[in-house]
């Protein structure tokens, strides 16, 4: 029995040496009652124009020489050839002002902010009905565009072509989460309407597939805290010694008191 005890001390005190992370940290979800079959998804809020945006409109029409004025123009081999992300969306993409506004050709300015994507298409369907009695219109965001820092593999900014995304995929654009990630409160931060809102989420509960901040917006930004196991492993340099010298002691006379 006694040796039983031994052992176990043992294996305590050299998971604490090595500053070990139990099971349940490591695991999303850990809380989570998820539903058996399928559940109506009704968290999710179409995005919007915002000041900041850019957005790609192209205009097509069986009459190619009509639509031609609306467009931008195409891109070309030298264009395609820069590397700078932001300096090519200046060539193929329509900036949305202060105001809300983007400066359309000939249709001239055109309030979008606040408005999704399939409601700007309709507006522009509108205007350009003087026009073209056959317009189709494209449309897409060129700077959607969200942040993930802390305890990922990658961290960064990444830009989508899709204004559909879920936190979950954005952590899987970055890797996935460390081994040292907290995740039961990761910091949401997101920019809307001239307000700042900050969220704690919890990735171990099953509320976050309901929570309004599952899907993003764009430039969100998500914070990955580290748990208290990377605390102790970037400690200050003489604690972290002691640590060691303490825990290394404490094998040392475990092994002398089971083996003597």
């Amino acid at each position: 029995m006694n040796t039983t005890i031994h052992i176990v001390a043992l294996l305590a005190a050299v998971c604490s040496l090595g500053g070990c992370i139990a099971h349940k940290e490591l695991v999303t979800f850990r809380d989570a009652e998820l539903p058996v079959g399928s559940n109506s998804i009704a968290n999710f809020v179409e995005v919007t124009a915002q000041p900041g945006d850019i957005l790609h409109v192209t205009v097509h029409s069986f009459d190619l020489e009509a639509a031609k004025p609306f467009n931008l123009q195409e891109p070309t081999p030298n264009m395609m050839g820069v590397q700078n992300t932001q300096t090519l969306e200046l060539f193929l993409g329509y900036p949305v002002n202060a105001d809300g506004a983007i400066d359309f050709p000939v249709v001239g300015t055109v309030q979008v902010a606040g408005l999704t994507l399939p409601q700007i298409r309709q507006k522009m369907l509108e205007l350009l009905r003087p026009y073209l009695t056959d317009a189709v219109v494209g449309i897409r965001f060129l700077n959607f565009r969200f942040t993930v820092l802390g305890e990922v593999a990658q961290p960064g900014t990444y830009t989508v072509s899709t204004p559909r995304i879920t936190i979950l995929e954005a952590i899987g654009r970055v890797g996935d989460l460390t081994p040292y990630a907290n995740r039961t409160n990761v910091l949401h931060i997101r920019e809307r309407d001239g307000q700042r809102t900050y969220t704690r989420l919890n990735l171990q509960s099953s509320e976050i597939f309901t929570s309004p901040y599952y899907y993003l917006q764009q430039n969100d930004i998500l914070y990955v805290e580290p748990n208290r196991a990377k605390t102790a492993a970037v400690a200050d340099p003489a604690t972290r010694a002691l640590t060691y010298v303490t825990g290394a002691l404490s094998v040392v006379t475990l092994l002398i008191a089971l083996f003597k």
